[in-house]
């Protein structure tokens, strides 16, 4: 059995973990909760880069998490808009204090989706090149090949740790358009916004992955003002509603 533990905001790892999954034959389940336990042979990490590094419900989860078995065939994907060494490196620091070790790690290209600093670039040639390295990871996967990426450098920890903390969500901003819908609380990973009088509360536990902002069907809410007039970011083959079940699961 395979177990593909996921992170992810605007879908980009949803659907790669989704599409190893179903050629190796595994389940797909979130980086989310109390300390969990896996007991199968092989197990997954798919998660987007986060400032050079790992998203701190990643860090936190993985290490949290019990392997019990100690020689699981284990792998990872990162979801990354641009192309930054040493990224599994931080993983590998903390699976080999479980007594386990990284197989396998790979790097998938994917729309860069930060809107505080880019601007979402979508295409077809982008699509169908991410389609061509979910086939080739979940071929590698399968066949248990090996390839452990680069230790992690110096510079990854030092950006990695000015990423905006958990009481960021300070700088969230929302206009008179927001509908009261709910969805930003029901897409968010981290259970971090609540509805008080119809409106979005920050509870001050933010990962800064952004997914209230991208998916706000009003586009009501903005980071200070970085990302007013932005369009925003969905993976095209992840709906809104298969966000919200697997975020909220």
């Amino acid at each position: 059995m395979a177990t593909i533990y996921c992170f992810t905001s605007t879908g980009n790892s949803l659907y790669t973990a989704n599409a190893i999954a179903q050629e190796i034959g595994g389940t797909v389940l979130p980086m989310k909760g109390g300390a969990a336990v896996c007991d199968d042979s092989v197990v997954g990490f798919v998660f987007p880069c986060f400032f050079w590094g790992l998203p701190r419900m990643v860090d936190r989860f993985i290490s949290a998490l019990q392997i019990t078995d100690k020689d699981a065939y284990i792998f990872a994907v990162v979801t990354c808009g641009g192309s930054v060494p040493g990224l599994h490196g931080q993983l590998k620091r903390i699976l080999r204090k479980k007594g386990v070790r990284l197989h396998y790690a790979e790097r998938i290209k994917s729309v860069t989706n930060y809107l505080p600093e880019y601007t979402a670039k979508d295409s077809e040639a982008l699509r169908q090149a991410i389609d061509a390295q979910n086939h080739a990871i979940s071929g590698a996967v399968s066949r248990r090949e090996k390839k452990r990426g680069r230790t992690l450098p110096l510079v990854n920890r030092l950006i990695n740790k000015t990423c905006p903390g958990e009481g960021s969500d300070r700088f969230f901003t929302v206009s008179p358009v927001c509908t009261g819908c709910a969805t930003c609380q029901k897409v968010c990973p981290a259970d971090n916004i609540e509805l008080q009088n119809g409106n979005p509360r920050f509870l001050h536990k933010c990962e800064h992955c952004l997914a209230c902002l991208h998916h706000c069907p009003a586009a009501a809410i903005d980071w200070k003002d970085k990302t007013k007039g932005k369009e925003r970011y969905r993976n095209s083959h992840i709906s809104l509603d298969d966000l919200i079940a697997f975020n909220s699961r």
